[in-house]
């Protein structure tokens, strides 16, 4: 293949970084790969008269309406692989989310890549995983409102890429260490603008922090650009920037959380800069103040709780499972209680939150959102001003 269009392979990032994993962290990956999950085969969907192969977590109680999450694995990767050092096996098993990992297909040099407009290939990636997603939700009865994609590097890249043609189907994206194709950034136009969550190191050489691959169809706009794209789109009003606590020194780095919010229509933009950081999935290898898996599947769970709406559209639930009394939340009926911070994050989560119980107002000082369950499945949000 012609070196001009060749991409930025995670094969030697992967090698590099199995040299610095933990004696730890390999028996953990080892026990993974033993245990008893569904995702061990390697299962097998039909699109455009070409077999394309996947993994699956399926937790075994998995309830109707479950998210779903796509996992895509970088340049010269592969499905297996990202599935056992990004720990979202346990993340499924957990929080009770269906978790894909697709396999993509070889470009012209033999290296396993997803096609995010990228032309180095005939691959219809689009069309693939929006079909896999469509399938996956009506065979195992997920959620069409809480489909999501991320990636690591190229899959970061598709995942922009699904962002940009295919809102419809994934209604929130992440991107660790990826960027934009340059055909994406300038010609991005969806019908919906979602939310978006990006994780990316200063110090990354495989994909720059200031302009991406830096040539060619993998573009040269850097992570600075793709926020003033995407936030223009969203028409954000307001910023905030926070630094987040120094936990491991050692690691030679530290994080800063930017968001971005205040969209008409409730979209947001998190940005994680990992000054000094590299080519890495945080919190598996490199900087260790953050655990890039369990940021994107807050950040997806937040939008599937509704966090990302607009107040004047927040759906309006008929259910009354709980009321909000001025000194706090008093429970009216059994249910289950999910309350999300600030960022979005899940700060409380009651499964059993019996009749009778009140939530002191002091104990949800900073938690503007709250998400109550019903055994039966009715929803009740409730935003704190």
């Amino acid at each position: 293949m012609d070196a001009t269009v060749a991409g930025p392979s995670d094969e030697s990032f992967l090698v590099t970084m199995v040299t610095r994993i933990s004696p730890t962290l390999l028996l953990f990956v080892s026990l993974l790969s033993l245990s008893n999950t569904q995702a061990q085969v390697e299962q097998t969907f039909e699109y455009g008269g070409v077999e394309r192969t996947y993994y699956l977590d399926l937790p075994a109680d998995l309830a109707t309406g479950a998210p779903l999450v796509f996992v895509l694995h970088g340049y010269g990767g592969n499905a297996w692989t990202i599935r056992n050092y990004t720990g979202w096996t346990t993340f499924a098993t957990n929080e009770g989310v269906a978790v894909c990992y697709p396999q993509g297909t070889n470009d012209g040099g033999g290296s396993p890549h997803w096609n995010a407009n990228l032309g180095i290939s005939a691959a219809n990636d689009h069309g693939f995983l929006v079909a896999l997603a469509q399938h996956l939700q009506e065979t195992y009865s997920l959620s069409t409102e809480c489909t999501y994609s991320c990636g690591m590097s190229n899959g970061g890249y598709m995942s922009y890429s699904l962002a940009c043609n295919n809102p419809e189907t994934f209604r929130a994206v992440g991107s660790v260490t990826g960027a934009m194709s340059e055909y994406d950034f300038d010609n991005c136009d969806p019908e919906e603008v979602i939310p978006i969550i990006h994780l990316h190191g200063t110090s990354d050489f495989t994909v720059s922090y200031n302009n991406g691959v830096g040539f060619g169809p993998w573009g040269d706009e850097g992570v600075l650009e793709i926020i003033d794209l995407w936030t223009g789109m969203m028409g954000t009003t307001e910023e905030s920037e926070t630094d987040l606590p120094n936990l491991e020194p050692i690691d030679l780095s530290s994080v800063e959380f930017f968001r971005y919010f205040g969209a008409p229509g409730g979209q947001e933009f998190h940005h994680y800069r990992v000054s000094g950081g590299g080519h890495d999935w945080f919190g598996v290898w490199g900087n260790q103040d953050i655990q890039s898996t369990e940021l994107l599947w807050d950040f997806f769970q937040s939008h599937c709780a509704g966090e990302f709406t607009a107040v004047e559209e927040a759906p309006q639930q008929e259910a009354k499972i709980v009321e909000w009394t001025g000194d706090g939340l008093r429970v009216l009926n059994h249910c289950h209680v999910r309350i999300f911070d600030l960022q979005g994050r899940l700060v409380w989560n009651w499964h059993n939150a019996s009749t009778g119980l009140v939530i002191p107002r002091a104990q949800l000082s900073g938690s503007p959102l709250i998400q109550v369950i019903a055994p039966d499945g009715a929803v009740q949000v409730l935003r704190i001003h």
